[in-house]
């Protein structure tokens, strides 16, 4: 993997299938890369954002305990990029502009995600719904401005 690194980019994996997140962290490392998970979680995934901050995130839609969209909302407001593992999930309209991939990708179509993403410049984006998140407010993710997407 081609990057301006002077260290390995750290990818967050989350994925609730062991197999497939065990291939993913297997095609990363093999990319040149470190990985933050798999996490099987929302929770999981996001309380590692604390932790060690990644680069790029491959964020399975579908995951243990519920969908993936608090993290990829997370993600967007730190100034993450990630790509979604849709599945038969629909995409909301707020994360349309994210790589998508389908449950049976390339990996070599995922690692040119990766390395797009990590050589793009990272900025943060404030949460133009971050009221309604710290309030408590339920709100579809489809009310997501476009001043959310990029």
């Amino acid at each position: 993997m081609e990057r301006a690194y002077e260290t390995q980019p750290i990818i967050l994996v989350a994925e609730p299938q062991a197999l497939l997140g065990m291939w993913l962290e297997d095609v990363l490392i093999d990319a040149g890369c470190t990985v933050s998970g798999p996490f099987g979680t929302c929770e999981e995934a996001a309380g590692s954002l604390d932790r060690t901050r990644p680069d790029f995130a491959i964020v399975s839609i579908d995951l243990n305990r519920g969908l993936s969209f608090p993290l990829a909302c997370a993600l967007r407001r730190k100034g993450i990029p990630f790509a979604l593992i849709t599945g038969n999930a629909r995409v909301p309209r707020a994360f349309s502009d994210m790589p998508l991939f389908d449950r049976l990708f390339d990996a070599r179509a995922m690692v040119s995600a990766v390395t797009a993403g990590c050589r793009a410049p990272h900025r943060l984006q404030a949460c133009p719904m971050g009221p309604c998140l710290t309030a408590g407010i339920p709100f579809a993710l489809d009310q997501c401005p476009t001043g959310c997407r990029g």
